[in-house]
């Protein structure tokens, strides 16, 4: 029987649902002030970020008046713009002093910023008269904006009519729900915290704390008029014990009151999401919510003392919630988890069925299972049955032969590049070898002897004669090594108090001082080369960590980089860890990667896909800006191409400048070539808007035009570059909506809606390359974007697949795609069918990163072939032994921000997050 998944979508089914909205406008003078402010400190700090900072605002006035649902950035620049929108009034007497408060705290580093306050009034704030918004039919675009707050906020508030959700196979778990503050959507979360034993050893067992979070947001899907409604399911998870070490800038709390803090009137109990900030080992939270509290005769735990007891007044189960509570919820950077993240899909079911029981919804379509070849790209060989002969006491003799332990051949590795009868010839396969030299950076000798071991092991190399050189049956490698000397210690962050500098602040110039370091005491290299580079555990002080000075330094003087933790113990430096030479294994293969090294195997199986492999896969990427401008003072944006020859494997990678004055490069070469931009540290921030707007737009649209010109101009190189037989190729071209659609406008769906998506490419291609182009919108399960799936007929099911969802675009011909890809092997141990997660604290929950594919544009070959080609490709990345979130060759283009990096970076952007791909 066909299987049959239910998406998280719904649509409105109200009579006529409204929601009455008061809005506020920013007075002049405050204003004119606050812009002031933003511009002095610009030039003091010599940046070109002038326009008020209101994304640090948001979180304080939200918090203070709960029933804000919407704020607009440009009411502190424009006058005819309302600042914020909410769904009821409060008393302002008290705004004025808080905004002087937040602008006091915002530009301490100015001075004279309390005369500048002084002359403005505090009478100036005031509400406009409510209007009343047609939730079902917005009159203008500034309506519709206004809906993506405003339908959520009315389903939360439907939702709560009913806050108790029954979970679990008997019904045997009771949540109550509460309101969480957000300006994305609309938040419920479970309350008190439900308790999960954990077994942490054989018999150890602990309780962790955990909250069930509801997320409603609206998306717009392609080819759909009328946006829909996605609902989420996730948990939090909560630290009951001290915190050791609170990571810069601070930390988060969920702050559970029913006060209003602006004006200390009673309002139903919800959550405040609040940043404690640290300043050296001080802990403090923001001066415009201490003096508000302050004001209202209330308090808030004193923040130093809250980090040590971090579960503040918790209600108890079945008792109404009262007084200030708080929390705060476990992230990766502080410490070990109390349990596993995830729900079950029996958790879904469970609010599935509550959305579907109480709420004026109905669902958007099913999505039918698409079928195709399911087979194993790079299969393993099977493991030789090895016959063991009789032995004297024939009755303990087992009749059945015993078969060769996998782990004892590395060609059966679930990861393809891991098995040295793929990666051997792969790395020696072209005359020119983009890898002729490793350099190994050792601290301990056993992790230098393992790299050098796991190096010739992968490549079938053995030593000769020559110093340094290996030879097999494939090539030959030179390997080099040399002791990293005292440059992986960490940097020398100083005390807050005695530079008066935040440890980010130190940061930059330490890195710049070590990388010149680095690149002095490495060895020359006229050809890039690799190095592996053995570096320290990550320091208690996060930001005294120097392996982006090495991945920078390393690269200056010729050498990508992959880096490794010792293998050895501390406590006996001799004794490997429990984790074994893995690390190693990954360390090489990772380095190899670098050097965009694919399988001696054609990517497409003409037979098994079904396609010819005469289709270059190309991907487009957006990294980051540069501190670079061009003639036109337009900011640059660097964007990716990636194109991989599936017939040769050969992988390359072009950016603008590289495409005008080189074509396409190597992909190591073009690394090296991303090292060497000078990076906005700013690029990562969204929030870095400038006054003039007009102006603004300008530049983007000028962007966006170069951009889209240049990915025409690669399309139509590749459309002219044969594959095989001097055939002309076809391109399968894939850009991921949320990374892209700032760039590429034409991906949005509003535009695929109302315009011809193909149109800016057909001023640069002709119509029979058109006809070769297939155009392919990807849209990973971040923000909410993608629906949650849930297996019709058997809700603790789980399915992998490629799914046609029907009945959601309004032609009713065009269907979108769900990929569903397969557990991971690390993923065994899940929760079963039957389980829900406060079932058991110790089953991870399974991560189905679903994708949804858009075919924009796929000239004669069907759409189901197309859609499942596309899923296939996400098992096709040999880096990993399972599929990953984006296909082949997406993972060389996020990878590539590893090079996209600069000393003036916020710490946790000069990471690559893995879970991206």
């Amino acid at each position: 029987m066909t299987k049959i998944i239910l998406p998280g979508a719904w649509e409105l089914t109200a009579t006529n649902p409204t929601c009455e909205l008061s809005a506020i406008y920013v007075p002049t003078a405050w204003r004119q002030v606050a812009n002031n402010l933003a511009q002095q400190r610009a030039r003091f700090r010599g940046q070109g970020y002038r326009a008020v900072p209101v994304y640090s605002l948001d979180p304080l006035i939200v918090g203070s008046f709960p029933q804000i649902i919407k704020t607009v950035r440009n009411g502190w620049q424009r006058g005819n713009v309302p600042w914020l929108l909410a769904t009821e009034t409060t008393d302002l007497s008290d705004l004025g002093n808080y905004i002087k408060d937040w602008l006091i705290e915002e530009f301490s580093s100015l001075e004279d910023v309390e005369s500048q306050l002084a002359n403005l009034n505090n009478d100036d704030w005031h509400w406009e008269e409510p209007k009343i918004y047609d939730l079902l039919h917005p009159q203008d675009k500034v309506e519709t904006s206004n809906l993506y707050q405003a339908i959520p906020d009315y389903l939360a508030k439907e939702f709560l009519q009913n806050p108790t959700v029954s979970f679990g196979v008997d019904e045997q778990y009771q949540l109550i729900f509460y309101r969480v503050v957000s300006l994305q959507g609309a938040e419920l979360m479970s309350w008190p915290p439900c308790q999960v034993t954990v077994t942490t050893g054989k018999e150890t067992t602990e309780t962790a704390y955990i909250s069930f979070v509801i997320e409603f947001v609206l998306q717009t899907v392609p080819w759909r008029e009328k946006p829909i409604v996605y609902h989420h399911l996730s948990i939090r998870r909560w630290l009951t014990k001290p915190l050791k070490y609170v990571p810069y800038p601070g930390v988060k709390a969920h702050i559970g009151d029913n006060r209003r803090w602006l004006d200390g009137q009673r309002q139903p109990f919800c959550f405040i999401p609040l940043m404690m900030n640290r300043y050296g080992k001080e802990v403090k939270w923001p001066q415009a919510i201490s003096n508000l509290f302050s004001l209202n005769d209330s308090q808030l735990p004193d923040a130093n003392n809250f980090v040590s007891n971090p579960n503040h007044n918790w209600s108890s189960v079945n008792t109404i919630p009262n007084g200030i509570q708080a929390a705060i919820a476990y992230t990766s950077k502080l410490g070990d988890p109390p349990c596993y993240a995830g729900v079950s899909p029996q958790d879904l079911a469970s609010l599935d069925q509550a959305i579907e029981a109480r709420l004026p919804v109905q669902r958007v379509g099913e999505a039918e299972r698409v079928t195709g070849n399911v087979f194993i790209f790079w299969p393993s060989e099977k493991p030789k049955k090895k016959i063991v002969p009789l032995l004297a006491d024939e009755e303990n003799q087992s009749n059945k032969p015993k078969k060769a332990k996998k782990s004892d051949d590395p060609n059966h590795s679930h990861t393809p590049m891991l098995r040295p009868k793929l990666v051997a010839p792969a790395v020696f396969r072209e005359t020119e070898n983009p890898l002729r030299t490793i350099l190994v950076l050792w601290e301990t000798p056993q992790c230098r002897d393992a790299l050098i071991a796991e190096i010739c092991q992968l490549l079938y190399l053995s030593p000769t004669k020559i110093e340094n050189i290996y030879q097999g049956f494939y090539g030959s490698l030179c390997i080099k090594t040399q002791h990293v000397s005292d440059l992986t210690q960490d940097l020398e962050i100083k005390n807050f108090s005695e530079l008066r500098k935040t440890y980010q602040q130190q940061r930059p110039n330490l890195l710049a001082e070590r990388i010149n370091k680095i690149t002095a005491f490495l060895p020359q290299t006229k050809e890039l080369s690799g190095a592996l580079i053995e570096i320290r555990p990550k320091p208690f002080i996060s930001e005294a960590d120097p392996k982006l000075a090495w991945r920078i330094g390393a690269m200056k003087a010729g050498y990508l980089n992959q880096h490794i933790h010792r293998i050895t113990t501390k406590a006996d430096p001799e004794k490997l860890k429990k984790s074994g030479l893995e690390p190693v294994k990954r360390a090489v293969s990772d380095l190899l990667r670098q050097f965009g090294i694919l399988p001696d195997t054609p990517l497409i199986n003409p037979k098994k896909d079904g396609i010819t492999p005469d289709v270059w896969l190309t991907c487009f990427y957006v990294l980051r800006r540069t501190r670079k401008t061009n003639a036109e003072n337009i900011p640059k944006t660097v964007v990716l191409m990636i194109r991989v020859n599936p017939f040769t494997a050969k992988v390359e990678l072009t950016t603008p400048d590289l495409f005008n004055k080189q074509g396409w490069v190597s992909y190591p070469v073009g690394l090296a070539h991303l090292s060497d931009e000078d990076w906005d540290s700013n690029s990562y921030d969204e929030s870095n808007e400038e006054l003039d707007e007009e102006k603004k737009r300008k530049e983007q649209t000028k962007e966006q035009r170069l951009i889209n010109k240049f990915v025409a101009e690669c399309l139509q190189d590749c459309l002219n570059t044969p594959i095989t037989d001097n055939k002309s190729p076809r391109v399968l071209f894939m850009a991921e909506a949320q990374n892209a659609r700032k760039t590429l406008n034409w991906l949005q769906n509003k535009n695929l809606l109302s315009n011809d998506p193909l149109q800016t490419l057909k001023q640069h291609l002709s119509q029979e390359e058109i006809n070769r182009l297939w155009i392919v919108r990807l849209r990973v399960a971040d923000n909410g974007e993608v629906p949650v799936a849930i297996v019709k007929d058997s809700p603790g099911s789980r399915t992998s697949g490629v799914y046609r969802w029907q009945n959601v675009c309004d032609d009713g011909e065009r269907s979108l795609y769900l990929s569903i890809r397969k557990g991971l092997n690390t993923e065994q141990d899940i929760l079963r069918k039957w389980q829900f997660r406060l079932d058991n604290g110790n089953r991870q929950a399974g991560k189905a990163r679903i994708l949804e594919i858009v075919l924009i544009h796929h000239p004669e070959i069907a759409e189901d072939k197309l859609a499942y080609f596309v899923h296939s490709l996400r098992s096709r990345w040999p880096y990993f032994a399972n599929d990953v979130v984006l296909p082949l060759p997406f993972p060389f283009a996020i990878k590539a921000k590893e090079y996209a990096v600069s000393t003036k970076d916020p710490l946790e952007s000069s990471e690559t997050d893995e879970s991206n791909f």
